[in-house]
């Protein structure tokens, strides 16, 4: 039973983007993402009229629009060439491009005026030129070149259309030019020039015959001329052009002719680039700054934007490439600070009504949001940073105070004033088409729903939530809209901290005991590179405000991040991180905190999993670090135990454990015949997954013969093996869920042809012979007895298997606030929906004939597969491309959960997996219940009445 339901839909961070702004039709703009998404926006809104996501191994590497009909992609390393509608986004037509290596790609449209010729696409990819048909995607003929380390930096298309240039490098010191016959792909002419001091980085084609590439030690300009055959190369200190130049410096890409930009140290120089190859510094510009692409707006004139941030402004110049100290256009816009730089930008022209030149620029910001600006103002942004979330967490609401709620926004009089003007006409059917998504948008905010205070159900509450793009979201569960949003400055690029990333965030303060005077706060942690050797960054932020309370750089790495459930006076919560020495740091850095820690100091065990190395290893902690400083909060570990897997037969390629917030409600499992199990119930058990060798490639790279997953069921206190299974034949990848005793595992069968999902339960058979009653009377059971992992566990398990129709992508299980309430296991298909199954289906002791007493236990029939029923996906008709994680929050009402699905879309909805046994439904008539009460009343008090008289007349008698 699932309710309140959210989509959003996005595409990610924009890398590169062509506008399609025909004089008849919609304006749009085509673009493709990082999430490798290719989509069609509305120009005017910035809505997504259609969108294709390709999947996780095929980026895109470049689009462009043909014969102003087809929007062209190539992906996967230049391998697969596609045509798209571009009114609809249905595909064409798909080409596969097959050549000897792996290297850079590239994607040449040619333009052309005639919309139905046929224009050839030349795609470089693969080590091979390629010539296709934009009609039907056929591949017109294909070049080899002889040299295989030949790297191509340009494709130039002669202004006779019958000559190609391919330009490009041979190792780092010798460039060669190839002429191509654009007709047949014949190999016409072959030159090449070696040249010392090497070269390096990014090249810029300032000409049909010129482009200028970086030295080895990336110091010196070499200018390349390559006319008629003639190879000839200028060398320019760029020391001569930029005074006070140091260290290393960067070509910026572009293709601007005669014209090229350097960044530097100190700032980005633009130089002009004369026909004899003189060069010349046009202008110097302090501030970080981004070029974009270039745009024909005549046959003679090419206009390209220049953006650069001062102060809390961005400037925004249109120029004329051949004309520097002109602007076509010249803006100052206000954005707002959480967005950061700006990482790209692309322009597009169009014709005013007095017909001068128009321009429209749309903006990739830092935080990864889409902006278009268009006559000094923004038109419309996209969040596009939430299509890559890395971390979830959740904050409580405020509570209710006497009289207004805390986080209440006030509105001023003229707001109150225009909201009832609008209610007004709307009852009067005055209301326009705006008016009316007004008045519904007014709705919505002063909806229950969207209520700014917690609720006495737990259903409101705000997901806290980390992107790829170091920036934190609150989205508001009621109606999914953005509460508040911080680009953390703490994980933005240093000159100490080169390429920070994010790791996770997790809860830090949650008051519970001070809930009206403190608001939660949150932990951000973050590395200054990738790698477990980075250094670790901190970051609290308040979840009330979207502040930064406090950050700082780690002086130690972090290899692994373990909330402790222990908690000091402030309701801080301990957090203790493993660096990639193995030592552990205690945070908060408090001594209340260490005093704590130390009472639990002989109970902290963990475990970490080596999967390249094949090997686990069981941890706990010995004395204060030896370090030169004495640090309190800086502990030793020492090694338990460890199991190392045989490695010419078993690769680690899954493990899994327990929510460690998960509550079991019972410990016993009443079965039929009125017998009891009793589960074997621990925080420190591990689920790993080990296969063959040969089968951890794709499904199909090995036969049933030579493939076979292991899974182990491993206590990380001791490192003893509880249970050890072999599926003979089956290969990953495995993906799994751990919740109370039982473990769900979903993996492909090679002999069978399927997926397969199997079930392992664990009982404690120690607590087995607890069904004597004399012995419970007399207190000589032992179900009170603590447990302990350095005692051997008496466990049994017990597992079944069963086929399943989808490969998956994640899968979860609901949470709910006592445990009480029956399991639904959470499935994100392949065909990115998410499918609730109940745990009944995945019962071990399912029989082909159940007993009477099994039946009334409520086990089902024994089937070969699991049903997919369609009313159970929990997402409808709703898909969430690019699904990668789902996130399970109990509600305060034990019969709900709250189900949060993420990938390129964000999905939201409530749960009731064993339906509202403990609450009414919305839809509940109180007036008829206080109806039936007061008729019933009227009814007791009308014949007591009528029986009193017939008591007296009886006595009368």
């Amino acid at each position: 039973m699932a309710m309140a339901i959210r989509h959003q839909k996005y595409i990610g961070k924009v890398k590169h983007a062509v506008f399609q702004t025909q004089k008849t039709g919609r304006k749009r703009v085509l673009v493709s993402t990082e999430e490798n998404a290719i989509a069609s926006l509305d120009l005017r809104h910035g809505e997504i009229f259609w969108r294709h996501v390709l999947g996780a191994n095929d980026a895109i590497d470049g689009i462009d629009i043909a014969m102003t009909k087809y929007a062209i992609t190539l992906s996967s390393g230049g391998s697969i060439l596609r045509a798209w509608n571009l009114p609809d986004g249905q595909m064409v037509w798909e080409s596969f491009l097959q050549g000897p290596i792996d290297s850079k790609s590239f994607l040449f449209v040619s333009t052309s005026s005639k919309v139905d010729k046929d224009n050839t696409i030349l795609i470089f990819g693969k080590g091979s030129l390629h010539a296709v048909s934009s009609i039907h995607g056929d591949i017109v003929w294909k070049t080899d070149f002889p040299s295989e380390s030949f790297e191509v930096q340009e494709v130039i298309q002669h202004h006779d259309g019958n000559t190609i240039y391919v330009v490009g490098f041979v190792g780092s010191s010798q460039f060669d030019v190839y002429q191509i016959n654009a007709k047949n792909g014949e190999l016409l002419k072959h030159d090449s020039a070696a040249v010392d001091g090497g070269f390096s980085g990014e090249v810029s084609l300032v000409s049909r015959a010129k482009l200028v590439v970086l030295d080895a030690a990336r110091s010196t300009l070499l200018t390349i001329s390559f006319q008629s055959g003639e190879i000839s190369f200028q060398k320019t200190y760029i020391s001569d052009l930029v005074e006070d130049f140091s260290g290393i410096a960067v070509i910026l890409p572009s293709k601007l002719t005669g014209l090229f930009a350097v960044k530097t140290n100190t700032a980005t120089a633009f130089i002009s680039v004369s026909s004899e190859g003189k060069l010349e510094v046009v202008d110097k510009i302090k501030h970080a700054t981004v070029i974009s692409n270039v745009l024909s707006i005549s046959e003679d004139q090419q206009a390209f934007a220049l953006v650069r941030h001062g102060g809390n402004d961005i400037h925004l110049n249109v120029k004329q490439v051949h004309d520097w100290n002109s602007d076509l256009l010249k803006e100052r816009i206000k954005l707002d600070q959480q967005r950061g730089l700006v990482h790209k930008v692309f322009i597009n022209n169009y014709v005013r009504t007095d017909k001068s030149h128009g321009f429209r620029a749309l903006i990739v910001m830092e935080d990864h949001s889409l902006l278009l600006l268009q006559q000094g103002e923004v038109v419309w942004s996209r969040e596009d940073g939430l299509a890559s979330i890395i971390g979830v967490t959740t904050s409580e609401l405020p509570v209710e105070k006497e009289g207004v709620s805390v986080a209440k926004v006030e509105q001023n009089l003229f707001e109150w004033l225009k909201g009832h003007m609008l209610k007004v006409k709307g009852t009067l059917m005055l209301a326009s088409a705006e008016d009316v998504a007004a008045i519904q948008g007014m709705r919505l905010k002063s909806s229950e729903k969207s209520k700014m205070i917690r609720d006495h159900n737990g259903f409101r509450k705000l997901l806290i939530v980390l992107t790829k793009s170091r920036k934190l979201f609150a989205l508001h569960t009621g109606d999914g809209r953005i509460v508040w949003s911080l680009l953390l400055n703490s994980l933005r690029q240093t000159e100490a901290c080169k390429n920070p990333t994010g790791i996770n965030v997790y809860q830090w303060q949650v008051p519970h005991h001070h809930a009206m005077d403190e608001n939660p706060s949150v932990l951000v942690v973050g590395r200054c590179r990738a790698g477990t050797d980075a250094p670790g960054i901190f970051s609290y932020v308040d979840t009330y405000t979207g502040k930064e309370l406090k950050s700082f750089g780690l002086d130690h790495s972090v290899a692994q991040v373990m909330p402790l459930p222990l908690t000091d006076s402030t309701e801080q919560r301990l957090h203790l991180l493993i660096d990639a020495n193995g030592q552990a740091h205690l945070y908060p850095r408090a001594p209340e905190a260490v005093a704590i820690f130390q009472r639990e100091f002989s109970n902290i065990y963990w475990y970490s999993v080596e999967a390249d190395k094949g090997v686990i290893k069981g941890h706990g902690l010995k004395s204060n670090c030896d370090g030169e400083v004495a640090d309190n909060y800086c502990f030793g570990t020492r090694e338990i135990w460890s199991i190392v897997f045989p490695s010419e037969s078993e690769k680690i390629i899954s493990t899994v454990t327990r929510k460690s917030n998960e509550v079991v409600h019972t410990q016993a499992k009443v079965i039929a015949d009125q017998d009891v199990m009793y589960k074997y119930i621990s925080k420190n058990l591990l689920f790993v997954a080990t296969v063959s060798p040969k089968a951890s490639g794709d499904i199909g790279s090995a036969t049933p013969g030579e493939s076979q997953l292991v899974v182990y069921v491993v206590d990380t206190v001791t490192g003893r093996i509880l249970h050890r299974m072999t599926h003979h034949g089956s290969q990953g990848p495995v993906h799994a869920v751990f919740s109370e005793n039982w473990i769900v595992y979903h993996y492909f069968n090679l002999r069978a042809h399927r997926y397969e999902m199997t079930v392992i339960e664990i009982y404690d058979q120690s607590r087995a012979d607890n069904k004597d009653v004399l012995k419970l009377v007399l207190g000589k059971h032992n179900l009170t007895s603590p447990i302990s992992s350095y005692s051997r566990p008496e466990v049994t398990t017990k597992s079944q298997s069963y086929y399943f129709t989808h490969s998956i992508k994640a899968i979860t299980v609901t949470s709910t606030a006592k445990g009480i309430t029956s399991k639904h296991l959470l499935i994100g298909t392949i065909g990115d929906q998410v499918l609730a199954m109940d745990k009944r289906f995945f019962d071990p002791r399912r029989s082909v004939n159940p007993t009477q007493s099994e039946k009334e236990e409520g086990i089902l029939p024994l089937t070969d597969s699991l049903p997919i029923i369609p009313q159970s996906y929990v997402t409808h008709s709703h898909k969430v491309e690019g699904l990668r994680g789902i996130v399970t929050v109990p509600a305060k009402l034990e019969s709900n959960t709250l189900v949060f699905t993420y990938g390129v879309d964000l999905f939201f909805t409530r749960l009731a997996p064993s339906r509202t046994y403990d609450s009414l439904t919305e839809d509940f008539s109180y007036a008829l219940l206080l109806i039936t009460i007061v008729a019933l009343v009227v009814a007791i008090f009308v014949t007591w009445v009528l029986s009193e008289k017939k008591d007296l007349s009886d006595k009368w008698r």
